[in-house]
């Protein structure tokens, strides 16, 4: 340990870096042995610890030695920093020899000094310690959110988008629903009003076209986009792509294009997008290929550029550079477009890239920095990228006032190519996109903290910097976050752990968000969708207190449909709910599953019944639950969908159609009069039927 100890402080001596003050030799010794250092002028008496605390506190000991290490490998002077707002330290490379070195040093640092033990001890704790930037020791570099209360009280330009319809030749169509208008988002099933295009998920590498003319709906052909060799553009050819080790994720469709995006695994492992011309249906053309470094997390299409978010970490040796760009041979990415935080945890990269799917000649923009990625958000001009990580106090095992876990914000702006904008830290976990919007200039946030063991949750307002002007927290103890809504100054939060509370946030005044009022429902919406100003539909799950049924915990329990009355904000009400028993749908994990017909104002769901036929067994009751066994099978299953509406403050079904081909409906579009349903036959491959749009 002593050597490894001098080894660290001989790089730091040589370098220009002055260390911090406990970084001294016999403190930092006396730490990782568990015995309290004697405490100095410049180092406070530590308060007493267990011996996990005590490895936990060495630990990051070695983080901050490890990350020192890696700041004097950047120490010639050759090395520009950039600090955004929000305080994110960037050092930008200025070779790929000063790359791969910076990333061999931090692997071989990790090793030699034992930490990898340390971290595997810790994974319990701190599953995220990879991602964005490194675990942090206090709550200090967070977002404050000021004093905690518990809640028991009584049109946006970039949000509020949906899915549509478009006009072709006098037909319309379904497009994906979309978080913000402008911004497209990839599905695993497009239409164009003339053809339908399925990703098989069953091979994983295979398109399906299908015919959109009236009530049947043929194959009119197949793209195997793992069969590069065999394209059109004769330069791309890349052996790595076996059907195997490609994996195709989504797909976008516009102007005669079709752009399917796909993860190849390999040593490094890629990103690809393939760009297809299917204006000639009998003569599908591989027009380019783009490809970056890393596993594919998310995308948006703004116009004709493809953003794509990788995430990637470097296994071999010889190929640490990420790479990017179109044909056989992408380029490494140039020295300086790559970056590393002052204290990286990992040594993966997160890879942006911008892509024009129409000038393949056009200069394809790439950047990468040391860190992960959980998902996306993205409006016309900005994307973000958040990550979670877990931290602890010193109040571990005792009474702490801030969240086990947080979340990292990094803003890249997209007006002109890609630049690292923007940097925060924000309490509690972000549950997914339509958690953030961009309104006014200024990004809101809703997110879910865990304090001593329960769920507290929070807003959280942030200018264009990223600096935090508002909030309200601490608000639906004891639940978490399931669905948020922006629409203009107002936000709509469903939580839940029994009901199904919806808040309604004013956000009129940035600097000073206010819950207005709440309602209650059995069950909870994972979706919130406007009808008009005074009106929100929810989608989610209803419970066993819907179906009437008696269960311990109130177990979620089919599909439920709920309106709600915000015309007053100050007493939001339920006007009508629908429940369907025994039912499930993908809108109610996915988003984009949702068909939205403006021009007749209606909605189209997949709808896949089950019914459990129980065996009950005689083991007594408790609290008048009755006790089953859970292991029986499906009496009977199968799929269908739902279309709806909503018409004088009530939810109308218009028609409730269930398959006679399927017990399972994967999702549903619509051209003309004409519903089309994916699904998987007997032999499992991916087939459509199609029902009249009434």
């Amino acid at each position: 340990m002593n050597s490894d100890f001098d080894f660290i402080k001989d790089k730091i001596d040589r370098s220009d870096i002055k260390a911090p003050d406990d970084m001294d030799k016999d403190y930092v010794m006396q730490t990782l042995e568990g015995v309290s250092p004697k405490p100095t002028a410049l180092q406070p008496k530590p308060k007493r610890k267990t011996a996990l605390i005590a490895s936990i506190a060495a630990a990051f000991v070695l983080i901050s030695a490890l990350s020192m290490v890696l700041y004097a490998h950047f120490g010639s002077g050759k090395i520009d920093q950039l600090t955004l707002p929000g305080g994110l330290s960037l050092r930008q490379f200025s070779s790929h020899e000063e790359v791969k070195g910076a990333v061999k040093d931090l692997r071989e640092r990790r090793s030699s000094m034992g930490i990898n033990d340390y971290l595997d001890e810790l994974g319990y704790y701190f599953p995220d310690l990879g991602n964005l930037g490194a675990v942090v020791e206090d709550d200090e570099e967070y977002a404050p959110i000021g004093d905690r209360k518990n809640y028991n009280g009584s049109d946006s330009a970039s949000t509020g988008s949906s899915g549509g319809s478009s006009s072709s030749g006098g037909s319309s169509y379904s497009e994906t629903y979309k978080q913000v208008a402008g911004v497209d988002e990839a599905d695993i099933i497009k239409t164009d009003g003339k053809y339908i295009y399925c990703v098989d998920d069953r091979t994983a590498h295979r398109i399906k076209i299908f015919t959109a003319g009236g009530e049947e709906a043929a194959l009119a052909a197949e793209i195997d986009v793992s069969a590069m060799q065999e394209a059109t553009a004769d330069e791309i050819d890349y052996d790595e792509y076996a059907a195997g080790n490609l994996d195709l994720s989504e797909i976008y469709v516009r102007n005669g294009r079709l752009i399917a995006v796909s993860s190849v695994y390999s040593s490094t492992g890629y990103t690809v997008a393939s760009v297809y011309d299917v204006s000639d249906i009998d003569n599908i053309t591989l027009m380019d290929v783009f490809t970056q470094s890393g596993s594919y997390s998310s995308s948006r299409m703004i116009g004709e550029t493809l953003y794509t978010v990788s995430s990637f970490y470097p296994y071999s040796d010889d190929k640490m550079i990420p790479v990017c760009g179109s044909g056989a041979s992408p380029d490494e990415i140039p020295a300086d477009c790559i970056y590393a935080m002052c204290e990286p945890s990992s040594e993966s990269f997160l890879v942006v890239s911008a892509y024009d799917t129409l000038d393949y000649s056009a200069q394809t923009e790439s950047k990468a920095i040391f860190g992960g990625v959980d998902d996306i958000y993205c409006s016309e001009n900005n994307l973000y990228i958040y990550t979670t990580e877990w931290h602890y106090d010193e109040d571990w095992f005792g009474k702490s006032t801030s969240s086990d876990v947080g979340s990292q914000l990094l803003k890249i702006d997209l007006t002109d190519g890609i630049g690292f904008s923007a940097y925060t830290k924000v309490e509690g976990r972000i549950y997914g996109q339509y958690a953030l919007d961009e309104y006014d200039g200024n990004l809101r946030v809703a997110t879910t903290s865990n304090i001593n063991g329960e769920d507290v949750n929070n807003l959280f307002v942030f200018d264009a910097d990223l600096d935090q002007i508002g909030s309200v927290t601490g608000f639906a103890e004891d639940e978490s976050i399931k669905a948020v809504r922006y629409l203009g100054d107002t936000a709509y939060v469903i939580t839940y752990v029994q009901t199904d509370p919806l808040f309604v946030i004013d956000l009129s005044e940035p600097t000073s968000p206010e819950i207005l009022g709440e309602v209650e429902i059995s069950g909870f919406s994972t979706m919130l969708i406007p009808i008009d100003d005074d009106t929100i539909l929810g989608i989610g799950y209803g419970t066993s207190e819907d179906s009437g049924d008696v269960f311990i915990g109130g177990q979620t329990d089919g599909l439920k449909l709920a309106l709600f009355d915000v015309s007053d904000k100050t007493a939001p009400k339920v006007m009508d709910t629908l429940v369907y028993d025994n039912c499930s749908s993908a809108v109610q994990s996915n988003p984009r599953a949702l068909v939205v017909n403006p021009e007749r104002g209606d909605f189209v769901i997949p709808l896949n019944y089950y019914h459990w036929e129980y065996d009950y067994i005689d083991y007594g009751t408790y609290d008048d639950a009755e006790y089953y066994d859970p292991y029986d099978e499906y009496e009977e299953m199968y799929g269908g969908m739902l279309n709806f509406t909503v018409k004088d403050g009530k939810l109308v079904e218009i028609t409730r159609y269930s398959s006679e081909l399927s017990d399972s409906v994967e999702r549903c579009v619509y051209v003309g009069d004409t519903v089309y349903m994916t699904y998987y036959d007997g032999d499992e491959q991916l087939s459509i039927e199609s029902v009249p749009y009434q």
